[in-house]
């Protein structure tokens, strides 16, 4: 599902704040916001993609993509929070970090991917959006997560091997990993319940 890649590889300069959001905290003490994404983010989304590099953007979309059209757009932001639903990161003054979604493929199967700004990787926050994410897939009867790479996405593979994943043989240049979603895997996520309550009041007003 392409337009998956699509959506995780855009992360907004500036994140408008259209849901209420929850501050939690990385390793290094730093704070910031986290948000379902919604059809108010249209605007940010464009904004975000134009800043990407043509490297940037082809090692996450895995083909070159000049521009994004009206539909894709359509289908990025205005989602229902249950059988697709993503979680938007921004840092406190505002600046877009990072998108995490997943996108149902069947009946207890989602695809998920993740991008993170290269100045927030390594501090945990890919962590946490795993975490956040796969609890809310589980909250809707997901039991599984497929992830797709680039067989050399060195982050993303670590971040699937550190949530359990089984990796299939690289197919060329990309490879895939299923993830089973435990409740081991968010047990220790900080402000769960409030997460959960947060997007269960976005989902319920979708």
């Amino acid at each position: 599902m392409r337009l998956l890649y699509i959506s995780l590889a855009i992360v907004s300069s500036a994140l408008q704040t259209a849901s209420p959001s929850i501050t939690v905290l990385l390793r290094d003490g730093t704070s910031v916001r986290m948000r379902p994404v919604t059809p108010a983010d249209r605007d940010q989304l464009v904004r975000g993609f134009e800043d990407l590099s043509e490297a940037a953007r082809y090692q996450r979309f895995f083909t070159p993509v000049a521009r994004l059209s009206s539909t894709q757009l359509d289908y990025l932001t205005d989602i229902d929070h249950v059988d697709h639903f993503a979680w938007g990161a921004e840092s406190i003054d505002g600046a877009g970090i990072a998108i995490a979604r997943y996108v149902r493929t069947g009946s207890d199967l989602a695809e998920a991917a993740f991008t993170i700004t290269d100045n927030y990787q390594g501090r945990g926050l890919g962590w946490q959006l795993f975490q956040s994410l796969a609890m809310i897939a589980a909250d809707h009867q997901l039991s599984r997560f497929e992830m797709t790479m680039l067989a050399d996405n060195s982050a993303m593979e670590h971040l699937a091997r550190k949530a359990g994943a089984e990796f299939e043989p690289p197919t060329g240049t990309t490879v895939r990993a299923e993830v089973e979603l435990k409740p081991a895997l968010w047990s220790d996520l900080p402000l769960s319940t409030e997460l959960q309550r947060l997007a269960a009041s976005v989902a319920a007003a979708a």
